[in-house]
């Protein structure tokens, strides 16, 4: 599913307009239309009449003041409360403002910190706010009047319709300028905005509902979009021929383990098998193999020449004999982080050339070395804190503009970056950013990664290129997630009840 940037948008409204001879007015009329539809979806439900709608003085009001319209001609009762003076107001925002006005609907300026209290006594009597103050192109905090109402709103305890998005919300970062408005839905034009899939906008806009306003689809097609939603119909699992055996479906080597770091090498190769790969290798530090081997009958294991129960510079010789028969390497869990690892790793990634999948203290080991990696088949899956210690970037910084530092990242060291978190970010230079749903704050617990490790390589061995094994890994991983917490609760989730899910979760791309 595309979603865009402002920029993007606003050139699309641009083409419509300026190249196609779509009237300005008439995007605005299809916008308050379908938002009106939703009012009155809602209102019907419940047999419900009276509609607040809180408009400011630009195209987002402007869009209010035609829901308006609709509404009050479909009965019911409709209240407007402009955040601007009215003189402000200009374009097709003041031609449809101008219209709701000769037609008696009841609008009122709120300007004044006086006036508050009166807006306070209408917010008790309506059944449904409309919020049209900002739209797309908000930039800087909120502050005075504006953001008195806006804390009202939320303090309300009615549903709030936003228009396009949220009020407060920076549709690019997701990012809250001071204040925004907590909406129960949002209705946003045409296509979904950056901002409206990404922490914290996420939490925010409610359940969203993209309007079709009557912008010619074909016109996204001139703009080389680069942010999509992950969708089910984007991670259809491939049917199997029925004439196949195991060397078909790939061949993946695990690197991990170490003496006190037993479980995320066991996590990540039972994930790895559970998710359709025809045979998995795993290579841990001779010390620890037969504690592994006792627990994985599907796993061949190899022990490896290890100091202290760590892989070191030397153990490099024998895993780059296994890697001659496979497809596909995965690293990092559970290996600690020491300078005899990251001579270790940095052993392999120079003289092992097939597609690799770089996580946990794989990508520890890699800080300050990122060179190495530029232009290989890797997949590196940090979460926050890794992606700090790889980027220099401070965690908030990435949290508050995720899609730019995942964009960033994967421009400048050309390889496939899948940045954990509570939406999962995936992102390739020439393929674009990829944004997940799936998932539940449960799955915030440890081994978590491991698993997401193993199906992430176990999809790369079956013949997906790194974008789409990350896309599907992180589909299914979450998926697998939301099914295990059905079950467990958050509370209780662990990494091993995501693996006991995979082949359910895989059954739903079917």
């Amino acid at each position: 599913m595309v979603i865009l940037s402002v920029k993007e948008m606003k050139d699309i409204e641009s083409t419509a307009i300026n190249s196609l001879g779509i009237p300005s007015i008439c995007l605005m009329e299809n916008a308050g239309r379908m938002v009106a539809e939703r009012a009155k979806e809602y209102l019907t439900q419940r047999c419900m009449k009276n509609v607040l709608i809180i408009s400011g003085k630009g195209n987002n009001g402007g869009d209010g003041y035609v829901a308006a319209r609709y509404l009050h001609n479909n009965g019911y009762d409709v209240k407007v409360f402009l955040t601007s003076n009215s003189a402000l107001i200009t374009g097709d925002a003041k031609k449809n403002l101008d219209i709701i006005m000769n037609m008696g609907i009841f609008v009122a300026e709120i300007i004044q910190k006086e006036q508050l209290k009166f807006l306070e006594k209408n917010l008790k009597e309506c059944d449904l706010i409309i919020d049209a103050i900002y739209g797309i192109g908000l930039r800087g905090e909120i502050s005075g009047n504006t953001k008195e109402i806006i804390e009202m709103l939320n303090q309300s305890n009615k549903h709030i319709i936003s228009v396009d998005v949220p009020s407060g919300i920076n549709a690019d970062t997701g990012h809250i300028e001071s204040c925004g408005v907590k909406a129960c839905e949002t209705v946003t034009m045409q296509y979904i905005k950056k901002g409206l899939v990404v922490y914290p906008g996420v939490e925010y806009c409610g359940e969203i509902t993209v309007a079709d306003i009557g912008i010619p689809k074909d016109i996204i097609e001139q703009y080389r979009n680069k942010y999509n939603v992950i969708t089910k119909q984007d991670v259809r699992i491939k049917e199997r021929d029925k004439n196949t055996h195991k060397g078909d479906y790939g061949k993946v080597l695990i690197i991990a383990g170490s003496k006190n770091m037993t479980g995320a090498a066991y996590l990540c190769a039972q994930s790895a098998i559970k998710t359709g790969c025809g045979l998995v290798r795993l290579a841990v530090p001779k010390t620890i193999q037969h504690i592994l081997q006792g627990r994985l009958s599907e796993i061949i294991t190899h022990g490896i020449k290890d100091e202290d129960g760590t892989f070191f510079s030397e153990s490099a010789e024998e895993v780059m004999a296994l890697a001659s028969d496979c497809d596909v390497i995965a690293i990092g869990p559970g290996i600690t982080n020491s300078e005899r690892i990251r001579a270790f790793l940095k052993r392999i990634i120079n003289s092992i050339n097939k597609p690799m999948v770089i996580d946990a203290d794989g990508l520890n080991a890699l800080c300050g070395s990122l060179g190495i990696i530029t232009g290989k088949d890797l997949i590196l899956t940090p979460h926050y804190g890794e992606m700090s210690r790889l980027s220099g970037i401070s965690i908030d910084d990435i949290k508050n503009n995720t899609l730019k530092s995942v964009s960033d990242f994967v421009d400048r060291y050309m390889v496939t970056l899948v940045l954990k978190g509570s939406r999962t970010v995936i992102g390739n230079k020439a393929k674009g950013i990829y944004i997940n749903k799936t998932g539940n704050p449960g799955m915030a617990t440890a081994g978590s990664g491991d698993v997401l490790t193993g199906m992430i390589a176990s999809f790369m061995a079956q013949g997906y290129d790194c974008v789409d094994a990350a896309k599907y890994g992180v589909y299914y991983h979450g998926k697998a997630g939301d099914m295990a917490e059905e079950k467990y609760g958050e509370l209780s989730l662990t990494a091993s009840n995501i693996i006991e899910f995979i082949h359910e979760a895989l059954k739903t791309g079917k």
